[in-house]
């Protein structure tokens, strides 16, 4: 397994990731989950997709932080 930072998500993918149960039959593929959900997605409110943009702004600052921390690591190392 990779020790690379998790990559951040779009606010789509964090609140699909979040409602998925809502949207799943049996049978169901992840790209039928994935229409289903885009459709939903599409109905949402403005304020309501807001709220998952700021959650897709946090993890992209904690992917950036992550990535930082991982450089100046292998650069400590780099120079042992």
């Amino acid at each position: 397994m990779s020790d690379e930072p998790k990559p951040p998500q779009t606010s789509f993918f964090l609140w699909m990731n979040e409602n998925r149960d809502q949207f799943y039959e049996p049978g169901m593929t992840q790209a039928d989950v994935a229409i289903v959900a885009g459709a939903e997605w599409r109905r949402l409110p403005e304020s309501e997709k807001a709220k998952w943009a700021q959650k897709s702004e946090e993890d992209k600052e904690r992917f950036a932080h992550e990535k930082a921390e991982k450089s100046q690591s292998q650069q400590n190392e780099e120079e042992e």
